[in-house]
């Protein structure tokens, strides 16, 4: 549950800095076209979406491997 959870809120949080990104970037350069602007707004958040699950992925990993290994009970 708590990994669902967490992939959820971890792909929102890529698409939002994806878009927010590109949306810097973009200003940067003085890019002022409606649709290269979404455009590349679309490539930066599915280019984001791997990264989002990648580190959802790690932290799990790093959390369960952190757990002391289980001893049978006496």
């Amino acid at each position: 549950m708590l990994l669902g959870i967490a992939l959820v809120f971890g792909t929102l949080g890529s698409v939002y800095a994806g878009a927010l990104l590109a949306d810097f970037a973009l200003d940067l350069f003085g890019v002022a076209s409606p649709p290269v602007r979404l455009g590349v707004k679309v490539i930066a958040m599915a280019a984001a979406l791997p990264a989002g699950f990648y580190l959802v992925e790690r932290a799990f990993l790093a959390r369960s491997s952190a757990t002391p290994p289980k001893t049978p009970g006496p």
